[in-house]
């Protein structure tokens, strides 16, 4: 018990002397070394050059009401008049941008207004009306891209059907050929 509490008096003890040491020095480093010349000149140079930093607004910027974006999105696609707002909403000019885009795009190339969609759904950090707003968005597309697909297979169903029952009508002409003769 007494050799165990001394190694432990004996490890404080240097830790203490080490750390000691180490303060002193740096006390002394600071002291020794002279003041650097700041000239007066270049800073004044430095100063003009550089940006200043800005003050961060006090007030967050603000996203716009869950209202304000659909009365965007049928203002875009026609037929709605949006009374103008004069606070500037974070994310306003990609929103309008994209409802413009989809409305004019979404029946012939609903696979790019999904990927606008989905980079648009991805730029911010929308409140949840927002982001429920894009995922009905979303499945609309969606709805949109099955339905092309659904019809081009009909489309090919048909063109199908249409090559058989001409492939059948030839067939047939050429009995009726061969039984004239």
């Amino acid at each position: 018990m007494r050799s165990r509490l001394m190694a432990i008096l004996c490890v404080l003890s240097s830790t203490i002397i080490l750390s000691g040491c180490e303060t002193n020095n740096a006390q002394q480093s600071v002291v020794s070394s002279p003041a650097p010349v700041v000239d007066t000149t270049t800073t004044t140079k430095n100063k003009s050059t550089l940006p200043s930093p800005k003050a961060r607004p006090k007030s967050e910027p603000t996203y716009p009401p869950a209202e304000q974006v659909i009365a965007w999105h049928a203002n875009q696609c026609g037929g709605f008049k949006v009374a103008p707002v004069k606070q500037a909403y974070l994310g306003e000019t990609e929103l309008k941008h994209f409802f413009k885009y989809m409305c004019l795009n979404v029946n012939t190339d609903p696979n790019a207004v999904m990927s606008k969609l989905l980079k648009l759904d991805l730029a911010y950090f929308w409140p949840d009306d927002i982001k429920q707003y894009l995922w009905l968005q979303k499945q609309q597309v969606t709805m949109q891209i099955n339905a092309k697909k659904e019809q081009q297979a009909l489309n090919d169903k048909m063109q199908e059907t249409l090559s058989s029952l001409a492939t059948i009508e030839q067939q047939l002409l050429l009995r009726e050929d061969t039984k004239e003769q």
